[in-house]
């Protein structure tokens, strides 16, 4: 008994490895491999180990109160302040989901291209209808179902192409635990990160996660983010063979040439995989926000909001545009949420008046989320624009000590604010 629910978690939570394994992660981690080698292997495992932490407290927050997001941004910062936030942090959520569809359909598309070799506008009907009729049936076991297969399909096109590289195994697993920052690598560090950690799927792991015990979740939440965490890398591994990577059709020509039919296949497969499990999933994340952070329950307009999101990106598939201006913006604003997100996620499961206090954890997994915490302020921080920089004429270097003072003083406002609430203990 306890197994099957233990697989049924596994399958539940599969969703959010689909989610974060998207084309843009397929893009990053090729990059990252063609440029670096396997040098930035260690940022894959330090996006890994804080998405874990952060879908596990935002999972355990709604288990333990049985508060989902929305309700607890209320309870913590009052009606007023709360429903501010709300809005702020909702419409910016589903914006970025409406932005990352339009390049989640594009790269299913792209995968379906290549190995079908139909036009743009036919595959990207499909594509989108497909999606459509998946997430019209309104069953979510049928999605997490399908989520679960479309990992293992990507976890074995993706480990297939990687099991076709030479590379030193005890290199790979050095570079997987000791930092190393490459010259100029800065920016692909960051995309790492940022296509792992998603502020969408924070809120989505919260609103999947009623009805689950802590233990239970926690296994299926663990065992599919390393499942996630295992494909990016294999991703990374297979792109140290590339040297041309100015699109997928120039990368599946030289893994053809390279490492024959069977990488090219792979590539493709595995890209249609990621494209086609976050075009599902992006919809899916804007409904479940709608319904629990906006709490609306009228399921019309539920729909009406996962509609909007599949329909910008069938329209940005269909004609031709390009969607990567749009994404950057939403990174760019989803960058700067993130922080937010765990600072709130930090307040709320260690305020006693919200979580009881046997759900609470302990010290060395607060020390965790404020390493993360401080990290993110970094990565929020260096997202600034360069000609930004230079309008208020800060350098290059002066720009990264202050980013370092408030990521810093953010960090410890936000711990002293911890010791405060724990404090009513």
């Amino acid at each position: 008994m306890r197994i099957s629910k233990t697989w049924r978690s596994v399958i539940i939570w599969s969703i959010i490895s689909a989610a974060f394994i998207g084309p843009g992660s397929v893009t990053t981690a090729v990059a990252a491999g063609a440029l670096y080698n396997l040098d930035l292997m260690w940022a894959v495992t330090f996006s890994i180990a804080a998405c874990i932490a952060l879908q596990e407290v935002a999972a355990r927050l709604t288990i333990a109160s049985g508060l989902n997001v929305g309700q607890a941004l209320i309870k913590l910062f009052g009606d007023r302040s709360g429903r501010r936030l709300q809005w702020f942090l909702g419409v910016s959520v589903i914006g970025g989901c409406a932005a990352y569809e339009a390049g989640n359909i594009v790269g299913a598309v792209a995968g379906l291209q290549l190995m079908t070799g139909l036009g743009a506008v036919v595959t990207t009907v499909v594509v989108s209808t497909t999606c459509f009729i998946v997430l019209w049936n309104k069953n979510p076991a049928w999605i997490f179902n399908l989520m679960a297969f479309l990992v293992a399909l990507m976890g074995v096109a993706f480990c297939a192409l990687a099991a076709t590289q030479e590379i030193s195994w005890g290199y790979a697993v050095r570079s997987s635990v000791v930092p190393v920052i490459p010259e100029g690598s800065h920016l692909t560090i960051l995309a790492l990160v940022g296509t792992t950690v998603v502020p969408y799927n924070i809120f989505l792991g919260s609103g999947i996660s009623e009805g689950q015990t802590v233990p239970i979740m926690r296994v299926g939440l663990i065992i599919s983010i390393l499942m996630g965490g295992l494909i990016t890398a294999a991703i990374l591994i297979a792109g140290t063979t590339i040297t041309d990577f100015s699109s997928f059709e120039s990368l599946y020509t030289e893994l053809e040439t390279k490492v024959g039919s069977l990488g090219a296949v792979a590539l493709a497969l595995g890209l249609f995989g990621a494209g086609f499990a976050s075009a599902i999933t992006s919809p899916y994340a804007a409904a479940v926000i709608t319904r629990t952070v906006f709490e609306v329950q009228n399921e019309r307009t539920v729909k009406l909001v996962w509609i909007g999101v599949l329909l910008t990106g069938f329209i940005i598939g269909v004609s031709g545009l390009k969607p990567i201006p749009v994404i950057v913006v939403v990174q760019a604003v989803n960058g700067f949420i993130l922080p937010f997100m765990v600072i709130f996620l930090l307040l709320v499961i260690n305020d006693p008046a919200i979580t009881p206090k046997e759900f609470m954890h302990g010290w060395l997994y607060n020390a965790v989320l404020l390493i993360t915490l401080w990290g993110f302020c970094m990565i929020s921080l260096d997202n600034i624009d360069k000609s930004a920089l230079d309008a208020i004429h800060i350098t290059r270097s002066n720009h990264i000590v202050a980013s370092v003072v408030i990521s810093t003083v953010v960090t410890l406002a936000t711990m002293f604010s911890i010791v405060r609430k724990l404090r009513k203990l």
